[in-house]
């Protein structure tokens, strides 16, 4: 059975732009009603038909976009976990098929908290995309669903306390990195975002295994969800700069203060 399923919105492009979905308020909310087995699935498949960041699509049209449901765990799985098992290798082969069926020269992983996750991941795994902008990402996932649902985290565990310890490490997992990535990292985070220092941790593990990445840093009182929808303005920049393969956007809307390292401008 095929894992990927999603939107593909057809341009004319060899450049593409992978959109890993953020878990929607409605999802969130229905985590309860799924585990007590009061909502169907029926109901969450229609929730994963709303996709996020479609504007951009439609302001940016020099790109085609594969917007990527993340229907697993019968909520949603980080693009990776599914009721106690890893389902990466099988989706990035998928991915993998369907990047050379298409001839896509260009592939650029985006989105934002466990969308941001799910960018970075693959990003890590598969050869064909270059450019990654992971926004406010859960680089331990396991810590972040113990925040947000602990009585229902057997959905996403199956009750198995080594898989969780594995999810929550899964970024410092050496067989990430025995090939080393090459593609164009950029993180965007801030300072009070509840994942921020352990972002920051991991960039430099990242640094340790020879991958280079840029940071974007928001400097404002902002938490994570604000984070987003609050800065679109540079969000898109940064992403039709990438597109574009050009920087003015981003020049204009941050300024970078170390090797790697960008502070948000105040607008």
């Amino acid at each position: 059975m095929a894992m990927l399923h999603g939107k593909h919105l057809q341009n004319g492009s060899d450049v593409l732009v992978l959109v890993f979905q953020n878990a929607a308020k409605p999802l969130n909310d229905a985590i309860p009603g799924v585990f007590l087995n009061e909502i169907s699935q029926k109901q969450i498949a229609e929730m994963h038909e709303r996709y996020t960041w479609m504007k951009f699509s439609e302001r940016v049209q020099v790109a085609d976009y594969l917007f990527i449901k993340d229907h697993f765990s019968s909520v949603y799985g980080w693009y990776f976990i599914d009721h106690g098992k890893m389902i990466h290798t099988k989706l990035n082969q998928e991915l993998t098929n369907f990047i050379q069926q298409h001839g896509y020269k260009k592939v650029i992983a985006f989105g934002s908290s466990k969308g941001g996750t799910g960018a970075l991941l693959y990003g890590l795994l598969n050869p064909h995309i270059t450019d990654v902008f992971s926004l406010v990402p859960q680089i331990h996932v396991s810590d972040f669903i113990n925040t947000l649902c602990q009585a229902e985290k057997s959905l996403f565990f199956a009750e198995d306390e080594q898989f969780e310890k594995q999810v929550n490490q899964f970024f410092y997992s050496p067989s990430l990195y025995q090939t080393k990535p090459k593609c164009n990292l950029n993180f965007y985070t801030g300072l009070n975002d509840i994942q921020f220092e352990a972002l920051v941790q991991y960039r430099h593990f990242l640094q340790e295994q020879g991958v280079k990445s840029q940071l974007f840093i928001n400097r404002g009182e902002e938490k994570h969800t604000r984070l987003v929808n609050q800065y679109t303005f540079f969000i898109f920049a940064v992403l039709e700069d990438l597109i574009r393969g050009e920087k003015k956007r981003t020049e204009k809307t941050s300024v970078q203060v170390e090797s790697g390292v960008y502070l948000l401008k105040q607008i």
